[in-house]
């Protein structure tokens, strides 16, 4: 609550207003059809490695979810002013930014989900510790948002956002070759790598994105391209973490264990260790860790992938918002040309300017 109450008072005194006139009241049909059909796509996708794919469950979560943002969309097509304008991504500069973004935000969800746990279980920190020992990637991402502008400016998004999503993809495979006997130094090395391909990628995407609406549609790309990274946030836990347990389920031994016990135990690595403390099994303890890093490279890779295929659609497809833009050396040559015109030249000055 304190921090929500700053965030309210910083947006009230610091933010600009671009409120556009025509903007549409709020649509409980939208609002419904839109929540309840990526509700109902995370839980199929979460329960998916209980049930299976091919579970009545789990088809019945994906078919609603298709009916439900097929509506959706056909509803909000049919406003004149849509309160979510699926109409921004026909503009190529948007889209390609908010897929950018969307796709850096699942693999970020998806490294934060897997993190704690292996800190807390595996590397044997408390919650506080843990928390202390993620700061390499926020401070990667400080530096790098520091640091994107003046790249943006010289080379333009096209290039920088790929740059920081194929550094993110090298540290999801770095953080790939964890084994269990690493210590937390190679974790905070790939973790701020981490931070710096975030950085160098979400942020320009984030803006390029945003500089491509008109200023009054600003509030309607906000609130398209924030639902699209929570979109591909709560997508990415679901099933990176889905990811996570099945290779975790998998490498876990729990042979010599009552079928309560190993069903406790393939519940969470946390269960596990908790289990093996009750039980005095050092055995299952060491398996569990080594189930563990198992799928949290599962994981790694499956994050690296995404990073890479995002690289490459944004290289292929990103408008480089520069191209009509001039230079600043151009813009210093105009300016001494519009001077020129203005200003009669004394013969001198003609004969140096010759020169």
């Amino acid at each position: 609550m304190p921090l929500a109450a700053i965030g309210i008072l910083c947006c009230a005194l610091l933010v600009p207003e671009t409120r556009d006139p025509a903007a549409p009241t709020v649509d409980i049909g939208s609002t419904l059809l839109a929540t309840l059909g990526l509700g109902l796509l995370v839980f199929g996708v979460i329960e998916s490695p209980d049930h299976g794919w091919g579970a009545p469950l789990t088809l019945l979560a994906l078919f609603s979810t298709v009916a439900l943002i097929t509506g959706l969309v056909l509803r909000e097509r049919r406003q004149a002013r849509p309160m979510l304008d699926i109409g921004l991504l026909g503009q190529r500069g948007f889209l390609w930014n908010a897929v950018a973004a969307t796709l850096v935000t699942l693999v970020l969800s998806g490294l934060l989900f897997i993190l704690p746990p292996y800190l807390q279980a595996v590397l044997g920190h408390d919650a506080f510790g843990t928390g202390v020992r993620l700061l390499p990637m926020m401070g990667g991402l400080l530096v790098a948002a520091r640091g994107s502008a003046p790249l943006i400016e010289r080379f333009g998004p096209r290039v920088v956002v790929p740059a920081g999503l194929t550094t993110l993809a090298g540290a999801a495979f770095l953080g790939a070759t964890t084994d269990v006997g690493d210590g937390y130094g190679h974790t905070a090395l790939w973790l701020a790598v981490v931070g710096f391909g975030f950085g160098f990628a979400i942020v320009p995407a984030m803006d390029a994105a945003l500089g491509a609406l008109p200023r009054e549609r600003a509030g309607n790309g906000s609130g398209l391209l924030m639902t699209l990274r929570q979109f591909g946030g709560a997508i990415g836990v679901a099933l990176l973490g889905s990811l996570l347990a099945s290779g975790y389920g998998d490498r876990l031994n729990t042979d010599g264990l009552s079928r309560d016990a190993a069903d406790t135990a393939d519940d969470s690595i946390v269960a596990a260790h908790l289990v093996a403390d009750a039980l005095g099994d050092p055995r299952l303890a060491e398996s569990a860790d080594s189930a563990y890093v198992h799928g949290m490279t599962l994981v790694l890779l499956a994050c690296g992938t995404t990073a890479l295929l995002a690289a490459t659609l944004t290289a292929c497809f990103l408008p480089d918002s520069r191209a009509g833009r001039p230079t600043t050396a151009t813009r210093a040559r105009a300016r001494r040309t519009r001077v020129s015109r203005v200003t009669p030249l004394t013969p001198l000055a003609q004969e140096t300017r010759l020169t």
